[in-house]
């Protein structure tokens, strides 16, 4: 009867993301220098200011010339004229080029008038104040037009670009100094657990290492989040109540404290605090005492303790939120596959099955499960490229594809194509094929 009733207390997948879809604060809008929006999404349409090139200009170093007196330049029926001026990059010549007349010009020098083609260096001979013509392909060669890329109010880059190297360069030139992003979401790590030491410190026999902050820390910069606050807390309620309330984030993340136990105080200390609780409880594994509460603009996720299921709620439920705070739409990474071997669910959650995958040469991916798959064994995220969804009592049959959730954190080059998510292209993780194991149920494709 107890787990009966447990199990109608607990949600599915569907229902607690919905939930949070529709308690997701809306991203915050700010001005910054473009030095400062590296990484950050446009929250802006930029359209040109001004037309690129912003001049007529020519493509190699050479001499400009009027087609009407070269064309039909040969080596044996040169064409030979008077040199008038130079036109180098930064000093343009000012004058007009006339019949027979010739200047000098560089890479990226304006184009004198009348002056509608470019004799590249190695067609012509220079004697002195002369030149001559050796050949002459088409009318306009060599010659970047005005306005050839794009015209002023044109756009450049819609609303929802990521700003990266290749946009900076792009805003810088057209004189673009401040643009209008989403102000970077801030997330805060509370660790939770009196038996957790630092990797460096001194552990005793009773004591564990606490590997959630560094994971927490990494997988928030990874999702494009601002760490404000790291801090680990006892288990101790008074503790927890003072370290809730005393951070300021878009989101505070847990880990621990969330069961059931007399020594769980995450959810206590949330609802002291004035959170709301929107959900505690998913019929999934790992992962299943997610909590998750709201207080005015401020979610607040109380992850299990164990690193694995920390992790994988992390993944699959509070990423997608950084996402959508920092501008983009709400999703994950993801790639189709068939499944290299039988893959079952034999228990009564729906199951997070972390798999590898492998680029067959005959084109496709192969998916097969990582051989650990205890929520305590990091190497069970270590040793995957992400995790399919498989529901209880389905089987996920060798050959019938399946979409495997990615891990941000795997992006090795490997043989195979690019995939797409939200207009972010990664590329694709090779791994080697493991066998069965921990209530998942296979054969290795590799026998």
């Amino acid at each position: 009867m107890a787990a009966d009733t447990e199990k109608r207390e607990m949600i599915s997948i569907e229902e607690a993301l919905a939930i949070i879809k529709t308690g997701i604060p809306a991203p915050v809008e700010q001005e910054y220098a473009v030095e400062e929006a590296f990484g950050k999404i446009l929250a802006e349409d930029i359209h040109a200011p001004e037309s690129s090139p912003r001049f007529t200009n020519s493509a190699m170093d050479g001499y400009g010339v009027r087609w009407e007196d070269v064309h039909g330049a040969e080596p044996d029926m040169p064409v030979t004229l008077d040199i008038v001026g130079e036109s180098r990059a930064g000093t343009p010549f000012h004058g007009t080029v006339g019949k027979g007349e010739a200047v000098r010009i560089s890479t990226g020098a304006m184009l004198a008038t009348w002056c509608d083609t470019v004799i590249p260096v190695e067609d012509t001979e220079e004697l002195s104040d002369r030149v001559r013509i050796l050949a002459a392909k088409k009318q306009g060669q060599h010659v970047r037009c005005e306005g050839e890329e794009f015209r002023e109010g044109d756009l450049l880059l819609p609303r929802g670009t990521k700003i990266a190297a290749p946009q900076a360069a792009l805003l810088a030139a057209v004189g673009i100094t401040r643009v209008k992003a989403y102000r970077q979401c801030e997330v805060a790590v509370l660790v939770t657990g009196s038996e957790l030491v630092a990797a460096g410190e001194t552990i005793a026999e009773h004591q564990i290492r606490d590997s959630n902050m560094i994971m927490l820390k990494a997988a928030i910069e990874e999702s494009g989040g601002r760490i404000t606050r790291c801090v680990r807390v006892a288990d101790e309620e008074p503790a927890t109540i003072e370290a809730i309330g005393q951070t300021r984030a878009d989101i505070i993340v847990c880990t621990g404290g969330v069961s059931v136990g007399r020594h769980d105080h995450v959810k206590n200390g949330a609802e002291a605090n004035g959170f709301a609780p929107l959900f505690w409880k998913i019929r999934q594994k790992p992962g299943k005492p997610l909590y998750l509460a709201r207080k005015g603009t401020t979610l607040l996720f109380g992850l299990p303790g164990n690193p694995v299921s920390a992790f994988m709620c992390f993944a699959h439920y509070v990423r997608p939120v950084i996402t959508v705070m920092n501008g983009l739409p709400f999703g994950w990474p993801t790639v189709s596959g068939e499944a290299g071997e039988d893959i079952t669910n034999r228990g009564s959650r729906t199951n997070m099955i972390r798999v590898q995958l492998a680029w067959l040469h005959n084109g496709g991916y192969c998916i097969t499960h990582v051989e650990k798959q205890g929520s305590h064994m990091l190497t069970s995220l270590s040793g995957a490229d992400g995790y399919v969804i498989v529901e209880p009592g389905q089987t996920l049959k060798k050959g019938e594809r399946a979409d495997v959730y990615r891990y941000d954190f795997r992006r090795d080059p490997v043989e195979g194509s690019m995939f797409e998510v939200q207009g972010l292209r990664f590329k694709p993780q090779s791994a080697g094929l493991e066998e069965e194991t921990n209530g998942v149920h296979g054969s290795c494709l590799h026998q």
